[in-house]
């Protein structure tokens, strides 16, 4: 069942694309792209605050990130993921069929980058926390 959903959400579309269809084709995978990178993007919020709480590089009162920038990383990664089929629509209209497979390159790409992009505080503030562990140790 997996196979199969990884399988539908990584296949480029058969028929022959034009705007609607393009947009239909990213527009039904945004709620499983919300999903995974929302739960990414969760598990690595709990993940940097536990390492930046642990290498005590904080001091009293000071907030461990912009509230803000919690509240407006949805917004920008959907913004962004739109931006996705903005640019295919773009470039399918201007290069015709030479774009075919770009579509889902973009999304691919996209996933990536925004994998990256969640990953980053929780990777970096780890890397920290453990070197510091482990440099106190010897």
């Amino acid at each position: 069942m997996i196979r199969r959903f990884i399988s539908w959400l990584f296949t480029v579309p058969s028929e022959e694309a034009n705007i609607g269809s393009i947009i239909r084709w990213w527009e039904i995978r945004r709620i499983p792209y919300n999903i995974v990178i929302g739960g990414i993007g969760i598990v690595s919020l709990m993940l940097f605050f536990f390492f930046i709480d642990r290498s005590h590089v904080l001091k009293p009162g000071e907030d461990a990130e912009e509230p803000l920038a919690l509240i407006a990383a949805p917004f920008i990664i959907n913004l962004c993921y739109t931006l996705g089929w903005m640019v295919e629509c773009g470039l399918r209209v201007t290069r015709l069929k030479k774009t075919r497979k770009i579509g889902l390159l973009l999304f691919k790409s996209g996933w990536g980058f925004s994998i990256v992009v969640a990953l980053f505080p929780s990777v970096y503030w780890g890397i920290y926390y453990l070197t510091h562990v482990a440099f106190a140790a010897h």
